[in-house]
């Protein structure tokens, strides 16, 4: 987690490679934006500009770019060799060649490798012009040596890049052949579809992502420089904007906790002075809700026990066929409304339903009447729904002093 968070910080979750190529002789170059989610890798968009002044448009500033230099400053031979040392394999390339002035990078393989060599002064001097325009190269590479991280991940056994066409067997690179013109193919590389002219680009950001490189070279110093200069600009930006911030969160907390305390000790003055004031008030009030509160639920205890008498002795006499709606004991007179006091009909009970007979409603009420505490029964509504049923509705009248 350590790692991940300090790789964040120091990289960010994009990275970038431009391809520096040409075409018909002018100078075009190619870029890719990859995005870095968990373990997942995905290309954010491809781009292509003919004028350094362009670069910025597409890469933003302080976010790390790989440059392959791959035009006819870069000369790559093929060897076929047991030998394992780089340098001497650049030598029985090139015997006469002045190894100071120049990059090489050497891709090794079994037995058939390849060497590719291109001017420091070259080289440099692009370093120069991408840094002019704020793009931070931390790594390079020269011509198509980097296809070989991804040629296992394409089918195809001939494969087209910006300007040559790589023959591989065996997942191994077996030649590299310049073209001027190169049709238009798309390669299936690990579910991801990329163009012929995005291959290099791809598989160089993706080696900024993995750390790793297929090849062998000798500017070991100059990408430490790079990535060296690259860290410091990114911890200097990183810094000042931290570092600003912190200082602008740190006052703008000070303003207001003092402000802040200012009010409290404002409110708490006049609090006090309210508390003190009103604090016979409270008590009295206190007093008169407990008063109330021992009132109320007097009532309820009273009205609970009542309730369930009435319903059990309507119930009890109620008789099979006929079915009960509503038994609404002490029903409200007015509609319920804020600020106003509820009305109920405190000695009434209103009892609804239907019966299959209608005959049994009239002899049900007859015996309900016949209870001491009813007064008198109000027939409310009594409607034949059908020949063998009817709906009714009835007040029952209580005589509360009666109830024993």
């Amino acid at each position: 987690m350590k790692d991940k968070l300090i790789s964040y910080l120091t990289y960010g979750n994009r990275f970038y490679s431009i391809e520096q190529s040409q075409a018909n002789g002018d100078v075009v170059c190619y870029g890719i934006e990859l995005k870095k989610t968990k373990n997942q890798v995905d290309v954010e968009k491809c781009f292509q500009f003919d004028s350094l002044q362009e670069a910025s448009k597409y890469i933003p500033k302080g976010k790390p770019a790989f440059l392959v230099v791959n035009n006819d400053q870069v000369i790559t031979k093929k060897i076929e060799s047991r030998e394992t040392d780089p340098l001497k394999l650049v030598h029985h390339v090139f015997a006469n060649l002045k190894i100071d002035e120049f990059y090489y990078e050497v891709l090794q393989q079994d037995n058939i490798h390849f060497v590719s060599i291109c001017r420091k002064t070259y080289v440099d001097e692009l370093f120069e012009q991408y840094k002019s325009k704020n793009i931070s190269v931390i790594n390079f590479s020269l011509g198509n040596l980097m296809i070989a991280s991804i040629a296992h991940f394409i089918s195809e056994d001939h494969i087209h890049s910006s300007n040559a066409i790589i023959s591989k067997a065996d997942d191994q690179i077996i030649d590299i052949q310049p073209q001027k013109e190169i049709q238009e193919v798309n390669y299936n590389c690990n579910e991801t579809t990329l163009a012929h002219n995005e291959l290099l680009t791809f598989s160089s950001a993706l080696s900024l992502i993995t750390k790793t490189k297929v090849t062998t070279s000798v500017f070991s110093k100059s990408e430490n420089h790079l990535l060296k200069d690259f860290k410091e600009k990114r911890f200097f930006t990183k810094f000042m904007k931290i570092g600003l911030s912190f200082l602008f969160v740190l006052l703008l907390g000070n303003f207001f906790l003092f402000n802040n305390y200012y009010d409290k000790v404002s409110e708490l003055k006049v609090t006090a002075q309210v508390l003190n004031s009103s604090k016979s008030k409270v008590f009295q009030l206190n007093k008169k809700v407990q008063k109330t509160q021992k009132m109320v639920e007097d009532v309820l205890k009273s009205n609970a026990s009542k309730s369930s008498y009435y319903a059990d002795a309507i119930i009890t006499s109620l008789p099979d066929q006929i079915l009960l709606s509503e038994l609404n004991y002490q029903p409200l007179l007015k509609k319920i409304k804020a600020q106003k006091p509820i009305h109920n009909d405190t000695n009434a009970i209103i009892v609804s339903g239907a019966s299959s007979e209608s005959i049994l409603v009239s002899q049900w009420i007859s015996e309900l009447e016949a209870l001491k505490w009813i007064k008198h029964i109000e027939i409310i509504s009594f409607d034949d729904t059908f020949k063998s049923s009817s709906e009714f509705s009835f007040k029952i009248y209580i005589d509360d002093d009666s109830k024993n």
